[in-house]
């Protein structure tokens, strides 16, 4: 035999291998299906099943590229196109309408598929051998299963609205069972909430998994850009995208269209003690670093840990007594450990216009040490948040940070690390168990989620559930320098604010800026934090001199998107924007707070901390002066 049949052989038996019928991609996402019926004999009972089929289908043959909308007076160009026109897409939002909204009959639990979804499936499976991927030419026809395939897509698109935040939708009963077969109000049952599940659908989950939608992206030609309610995400062993509802009727009340946030940039002062070698390789070329939360007091020194907590109930009184509204209240990567956490928590448990507490942490629940994010969302509580409940607490969030930080020489040198050896690269000594992305629905129609420092920069895994679900606000904690659209927050925020639109706020601590502005090598910088949306670009977030905090305010502003398909919903998202911020100041501080000294590692700490604040601020003052002058 030839080389060259050899090698021809060789790629018959890989293409035999690889080659996947819509028949066996069924039966790959459906394992488990009893198969008392051919796969086509009857309709998937739910949208999202229907939905993984034909999202996975279009997706995995790249039919989802070639889709646009017909225009009348568009010469055909005589290469390959699916055209979706205004009667294709009226009747795949008249048959998805009718789908959700047909009537139940008993023994059913949900509305039957329309007659059309049945005639449609039944169309489908005539193809059932076809290949999903074939190789075609430049002018070869469309594949006859493409446009069938993908007005199922849209049917069940449609068929979804609302699912995820309406209870109206009654496909969405089916997930909230899982919330409100708990009894809350004794306070130490609410846990089935951190179980929410990661799939909408009973497609397998170690393929992919589908999950609500917010936003649809504007620009570009993906997949996420054909549907309005639902998302095609990773199988889980890449990234778990846990959706949150609250079990009870919490309907948006007054004035939600506004949103205040209190963001403390805490730590103030990093000590050289913060980073230090944890271990290296033998090459000598890198190593481990542990942090070291100096900044916090011991976890039996109850006075000064009571003393943040006050200085926090301080800031927000302030902040009120200024007519500043707070709903939220944020800390940066690391800022805190499990139980600071909680004592936090539990005094704003006990203000009901606090809505929730984001901040990053050194430890989880178990006390297991790495880079955690935690959130208290006290909102999820609804009604029952009245009087003592203490129910919120094992509701508590918890997720681990996905990418270890890598400090270089350059980054040494900038903060003046002087503990870890500026010839090697130094990595975080954390362990990464799981990884899994918290989106939780909050006054009804947003979409909130959290990431850590390097989640943001890392394409995968996160960012591929961020961009398919396309939460209308994305929080990042970070411990890093000034915030400002030129350096890499800025950057990475523009993308996921360009696709899929999601509004983004990156905030660090003072902690690292404090040291680079002791070293004078840098321009003497106050910028805790950036704050990008679709509309009005970036903003930078500085804090004015004096400040302890800011409060920034967001406004929610109505927004109608449309599909690659053409599709319109109707007006129904909404994007956060910028509307403005101020600086907070506490009446009193301890000093140990500002001066990063919450564990003394001599007697004259103290003196030195208030030292060390004293010159720093008499910098940012002079900076202050310098560009009012400038100005």
């Amino acid at each position: 035999m030839t080389p060259s049949a050899k090698t021809s052989g060789l790629n018959r038996e890989i293409g035999e291998a690889t080659m996947a019928t819509l028949l066996q991609v069924y039966a790959s996402l459906f394992p488990h299906e009893p198969q008392r019926h051919a796969p086509f004999g009857r309709a998937p009972l739910l949208p999202a099943d229907l939905f993984a089929f034909t999202g996975h289908l279009l997706e995995r043959s790249g039919a989802y590229h070639h889709v646009s909308p017909a225009v009348p007076d568009l010469t055909d160009s005589g290469y390959r196109r699916v055209l979706v026109d205004d009667t294709l897409r009226r009747r795949a939002a008249t048959i998805g309408t009718a789908w959700r909204t047909g009537k139940v009959t008993s023994p059913r639990r949900l509305p039957a598929p329309p007659s059309e979804v049945e005639e449609l499936w039944r169309e489908l499976g005539c193809h059932g051998n076809e290949d999903v991927y074939t190789v075609l030419d430049d002018r070869a026809a469309v594949p006859v299963w493409w446009p069938i395939c993908l007005e199922l897509m849209m049917i069940a698109d449609e068929a979804s609205l609302g699912i995820g935040f309406s209870g109206s939708n009654p496909f969405y009963a089916l997930m909230a069972d899982a919330y409100i077969r708990e009894d809350v109000s004794t306070g130490g049952v609410f846990r089935r909430v951190q179980h929410a599940p990661f799939s909408l659908s009973a497609a397998a989950e170690d393929v992919l998994c589908i999950q609500p939608k917010s936003r649809t992206p504007s620009s570009g030609c993906t997949l996420r850009s054909l549907t309005h309610h639902l998302a095609l995400l990773p199988p889980r062993g890449l990234v778990r995208a846990r959706w949150v509802v609250s079990p009870f009727d919490t309907e948006p009340g007054p004035n939600t269209d506004r949103l205040g946030l209190l963001l403390i940039p805490f730590p103030y002062r990093v000590g050289d003690g913060a980073f230090r070698p944890a271990g290296s390789a033998a090459d000598a070329h890198w190593g481990w670093f542990d942090t070291d939360q100096i900044w916090l007091p011991e976890k039996d020194d109850r006075s000064k840990r009571r003393g943040f907590v006050t200085f926090v109930l301080t800031l927000i009184e302030e902040a009120r007594a200024r007519g500043e509204r707070v709903d939220g209240v944020v800390l940066p990567e690391l800022a805190l450990d499990y139980d600071q956490f909680l004592l936090v928590g539990r005094a704003l448990a006990r203000d009901g216009g606090i809505d929730f507490l984001i901040a990053g942490m050194s430890c989880d629940r178990t006390g297991r040490p790495g880079n955690f994010v935690a959130i208290a969302p006290f909102f999820l509580l609804g009604e029952e948040r009245k009087g003592a409940i203490t129910g919120w607490e094992p509701l508590v969030l918890i997720r681990e940070k996905h990418h270890r930080w890598k400090l270089d020489g350059e980054q040494i040198k900038a903060y003046g690390l002087s503990a870890l050896d500026e010839g090697k690269s130094w990595w975080e000594n954390i362990t990464i168990l799981s990884r899994s992305l918290d989106v939780l629905v909050y006054r009804g129609n947003t979409t909130l989620t959290t990431l850590i420092c390097e989640d943001l920069a890392r394409v995968d895994p996160c960012q591929a559930v961020v961009r398919a679900i396309g939460p209308n606000l994305l929080i990042a904690l970070l411990m890093d320098g000034p915030q400002f659209g030129a350096r890499w927050p800025g950057r990475y925020a523009t993308v996921l604010a360009d696709d899929p639109g999601t509004s983004v706020l990156s905030f660090t601590s003072l902690g690292l800026m404090a040291r680079q502005n002791d070293i004078g090598k840098f321009e003497q910088a106050s910028s805790i934090a950036l704050w990008k949306d679709e509309a009005q670009g970036v903003k930078k977030l500085e804090l004015p001199r004096e400040a302890d905090a800011l409060v920034l305010h967001l406004k929610s502003v109505v927004k109608t998107e449309h599909t690659l398909d053409g599709r319109s919903d109707g007006a129904s998202s909404h994007r956060w924007e910028y509307d403005h911020h101020v600086g907070v100041t506490a009446k009193s501080c301890p000093t140990w707070i500002h001066s990063g000294t919450g564990r003394p590692q001599g007697s004259d700490d103290e003196e030195t901390g208030r030292s060390v604040l004293k010159s720093s601020r008499a910098r940012l003052r002079k900076r202050a002066i310098s560009l009012s002058s400038s100005s």
